[in-house]
């Protein structure tokens, strides 16, 4: 990313959006975006291999990304497969609930929500966790807003995620394992669609989503490029 850059069947069938994209045991490639994407960029985009999206919906100073609504509108519009979202907090400026509250508040004015009723939807919620200078000097604190994010985010009836690295993850919040019950989507930018990279960081054994390309531009958009397996995502149900 730039830098500012007990199991119900009803939750089963809300599981984990995009990491529910395919059964076919093909590898799929998508973009995350922190800006204003039009249709016709989405169409392209399509056109190039790419199929899903996660778009910035909340941005580090601390306030929701006006460019969201519209770009999931358009991502769907353009042909996209799955579209997710991501949320870059603002830590230093508390009240992790009010951050997240804010961000469903101003999706829902545009008729957006969890699992609803494409093109007005998205599956998961990505927490992005980097940059220490966003966070707290203390690791403790910065593990109470982390918990903060989440309870809200639940409390909403969101599909949660982390976006993060061992780089980033461990000087923000040390040797925790407390995000690891989530599915872990990680950056390294290495250009390879594949995990073969990936080591065991923070409880996580094993990612979800690799971001293998940062600030790349395609068909006239910013983007990161990332990648999955899809048949390691079969275990789960689309929404």
């Amino acid at each position: 990313h730039k830098t500012d850059s007990a199991m119900s069947s009803v939750s089963l069938l809300s599981l984990l959006g995009l990491l529910a994209l395919f059964a076919s045991g093909t590898a799929t490639k998508g973009v995350d975006v922190s800006q204003a994407v039009m249709i016709d960029a989405w169409k392209c985009l399509k056109s190039n291999g790419y199929t899903f999206a996660i778009i910035r919906c909340y941005e580090s100073v601390g306030r929701p990304d006006s460019n969201c609504p519209h770009t999931i509108y358009n991502a769907w519009d353009g042909g996209m497969s799955h579209v997710d979202i991501y949320m870059f907090p603002d830590p230093k400026a508390g009240n992790p609930s009010g951050q997240v509250t804010a961000m469903i508040d101003n999706l829902k004015k545009y008729n957006i929500k969890a699992h609803g009723t494409k093109p007005g939807s998205y599956g998961t919620l990505w927490l992005d966790i980097e940059g220490s200078q966003y966070w707290h000097s203390s690791q403790s604190e910065n593990r109470d807003f982390f918990n903060g994010l989440v309870s809200a985010a639940k409390s909403l009836g969101q599909t949660v995620g982390v976006y993060t690295s061992e780089s980033q993850w461990e000087p923000i919040m040390g040797d925790w394992t407390g995000g690891s019950s989530f599915p872990l989507w990680y950056a390294h930018y290495d250009g390879s669609e594949s995990f073969s990279d990936f080591r065991a960081f923070g409880g996580w054994s094993k990612p979800s989503i690799k971001q293998f390309r940062g600030d790349a531009s395609v068909c006239g958009a910013g983007i990161d490029e990332n990648w999955y397996p899809g048949a390691a995502l079969n275990a789960t149900v689309v929404a």
